[in-house]
């Protein structure tokens, strides 16, 4: 496990900054970084009678390019930039765009990233890339379940991180605009919006990540709220995560709990996931489930499920090839062109680069 604030694809960049080191009298020189992923899915599905014919078969990718530098004071401050573009057409095509300054106090990160929920948050292992039982990169039946806190997204914020201290960290973020994200239009030539949608968000989130001997151990706790504009009830959330390792064997858990969705009282979800990894050398396989309930007020609670089998072999440095099977299951009665109902298992394969 990582010994640090980041442990998620998006952030794979901030581990790899000194490669963009600059000395104190020169400028910020950019470093580039990024990720590939490639994937080739069959599915054997049951959706309801009445469904149109569906291809069963697909390719397809996820990635992005990365720009990062960092240049260090005379008096030891770290100013560094990263910003992330995705590789394919997006809505928002450029993803994360930040800027932050690390000294003795810690990190404060200022732009458009993950609140401090998100980022400091642990939960179960995917035995694969790509895929994953609890927020993966891909979502072969439209379907995916996460215990990441996430109603922030990337929305422009201030946050800050502690230093670590006797393994524990804590970590706070501050989004005065929910709808305000930099990768997705020219905000800075524009006045600040009219309120709408959720406003005036924060987040606050600790974890604890230590080594006993041979054994790893992380546990994290989060929670994050904002107001809903014109709704009587604020939308909150929050989560809980912890991961072990020892001998080659990862274990590890998440929940996710949002309250008040909206701003309507009673609209809820709660989402958890458990899974097990082992690895030898360059080989490691396992299993990862999760499962989401959602309910509202005067109707039938509906869950979705999903269980995630495979493995791994790393082929060379920053080359992966994986495969394995994924069943979704769902309570929908009918589907859309998006989204799949009832149970499909999707068998993959694919290959992940990372640069």
């Amino acid at each position: 496990m990582k010994k640090a604030i980041l442990g998620t694809t998006a952030l794979v960049a901030v581990g790899v900054l000194a490669a963009g080191t600059a000395s104190a009298s020169d400028k910020i020189k950019l470093g580039v970084g990024g990720y590939m992923q490639s994937t080739y899915f069959y599915q054997s599905s049951d959706e309801p009678a009445g469904t149109a014919d569906r291809i069963p078969d697909r390719v397809t990718q996820e990635g992005e390019i990365f720009f990062y530098g960092q240049t260090t004071l005379d008096n030891g401050l770290k100013f560094g930039v990263n910003v992330q573009l995705e590789a394919y057409t997006a809505t928002d095509q450029v993803d994360e765009t930040y800027i932050y300054v690390d000294g003795s106090f810690g990190r404060v990160l200022l732009g458009s990233e993950d609140s401090a929920g998100y980022l400091m948050h642990y939960t179960s292992p995917s035995p694969v890339p790509m895929y994953s039982a609890d927020s993966a990169n891909i979502y072969p039946t439209g379907q995916g379940n996460t215990t990441r806190p996430n109603m922030f997204a990337d929305r422009d914020k201030i946050t800050y991180f502690t230093p670590r201290f006797a393994g524990f960290q804590l970590g706070a973020s501050y989004v005065p605009d929910g709808n305000s994200e930099t990768g997705t239009g020219a905000t800075q030539y524009q006045a600040p919006a009219f309120k709408a949608g959720l406003d005036r968000g924060w987040s606050a989130a600790a974890n604890y990540v230590n080594k006993f001997g041979g054994v790893d151990v992380a546990g994290s706790a989060a929670y994050q709220r904002a107001d809903v504009f014109g709704a009587s009830e604020d939308q909150s959330e929050y989560s809980f995560g912890v991961s072990v390792g020892v001998a080659g064997f990862t274990v590890g858990g998440g929940y996710g709990a949002d309250r008040d969705i909206g701003g309507t009282a009673g609209t809820d979800s709660d989402a958890w996931s458990a899974g097990l990894t082992y690895g030898m050398g360059p080989w490691s396989a396992g299993v990862q489930y999760s499962k989401t309930t959602f309910s509202a007020t005067g109707v039938a609670d509906t869950d979705q499920s999903t269980w995630i089998l495979g493995g791994q072999y790393t082929l060379g440095p920053g080359i992966t090839a994986f495969g394995g099977v994924q069943v979704d299951d769902n309570d929908l009665t009918a589907s859309t062109s998006t989204r799949m109902a009832g149970k499909t298992s999707t068998f993959f394969v694919g290959t992940a680069l990372s640069f």
